[in-house]
């Protein structure tokens, strides 16, 4: 395996990381405006929403940035400098490395999000209100959803693999 090519799937692993982290932002900016509603109308909001919104963007530019644009960024922070070998000695393929990183992170997101998810729904059932006048109603569907991308990326690694490749040829 190359350099260039090592370094690709570095920065296309912390791509799918920090995408899978940019998905925080949506229950903290829900409560977040929630409790400014309620507590100051919705006048104060408009610079949370603004601070969230950036934020939100710029993870994603980020994420898109590490996962499609990577041999890009090899370039400019001229990663490949400073080794010896050209090569290094790996007989795994690029997809194959692509798609353990993939599982990786999909396992990780997955057994993070899981328990959480669990003592939500049990602080849920024990508070025996409706979902809508529940509060933290939104971390029961952030959990929800985060527990089921991270099954998504460790059955659909092969797909996910695949795209992103298609994805940096283009």
């Amino acid at each position: 395996m190359e350099i260039n090519t090592f370094w690709n799937l570095v920065l296309k692993g912390i791509g799918l990381w920090l995408l899978m982290n940019c998905l925080y932002i949506f229950p903290q900016l829900t409560s977040l405006l929630l409790v400014s509603q309620i507590e100051d109308g919705w006048n104060s909001s408009i610079s949370e929403i603004s601070i969230g919104l950036f934020a939100l963007f710029a993870y994603l530019y980020i994420s898109v940035l590490f996962l499609f644009k990577s041999a890009w960024l090899i370039k400019v922070l001229k990663l490949e400098r400073n080794f010896k070998e050209s090569r290094l000695e790996i007989s795994t393929s690029k997809h194959t490395v692509l798609k353990i990183i993939i599982v990786l992170i999909g396992g990780l997101t997955f057994i993070e999000s899981l328990p959480s998810l669990i003592q939500n729904i049990y602080q849920f059932l024990q508070q025996k209100e409706l979902i809508t006048d529940y509060r933290d109603a939104s971390w029961i569907v952030f959990d929800s959803l985060n527990s089921l991308i991270g099954y998504l990326f460790i059955t659909n690694s092969s797909v996910i693999a695949t795209f992103i490749d298609k994805q940096e040829e283009k």
